[in-house]
């Protein structure tokens, strides 16, 4: 909220201030969906049955799946990243670590999307390309 507030006095392009420094290593990589996972209700779960099996297809598209959770940050396959989980958390503008949020950054480190719903692979793929398609972000009945 501060960042959007300043954003707002300073008049700063937009972009220039969504710009994430603890992804550096990921810039002009790839794609970086960052799952902060803290809910309490079963939107972690949707998601994680969403990208299931589907590390694969992520990585053909060049897109990192790092995961937000307990404190810590995970890379695609539960293995721990070096990257401090309230750093992000500040970097991106993240929720409270009690709630859900998906946040997709481009290769140059800005955030072109967020969702406080669970997105499947389909809609983030459209995402990337940039067309219009997939639905949206999912609901508990695209499971």
């Amino acid at each position: 909220m501060l960042k959007s507030f300043l954003k707002e006095i300073l008049g700063a392009p937009s972009g220039i201030m969504e710009r994430c420094p603890s992804l550096l290593s990921f810039r002009n990589k790839c794609h970086v969906l960052v799952l902060f996972e803290g809910a309490a209700d079963d939107r972690p779960d949707m998601q994680e049955d969403f990208l299931a099996n589907k590390h694969d297809m992520l990585q053909s598209h060049d897109i990192a799946l790092l995961r937000v959770a307990g404190g810590g940050v995970f890379s695609s396959l539960d293995n721990p990243v070096e990257i401090d989980a309230d750093e992000i958390r500040n970097d991106l503008d993240g929720p409270s670590p009690e709630d859900f949020e998906a946040v997709l950054v481009d290769r140059e480190g800005a955030v072109v999307f967020r969702s406080s719903r669970p997105i499947n692979l389909p809609y983030l793929l459209d995402l990337i390309s940039g067309s219009p398609g997939a639905g949206g972000p999912a609901s508990k009945n695209d499971l």
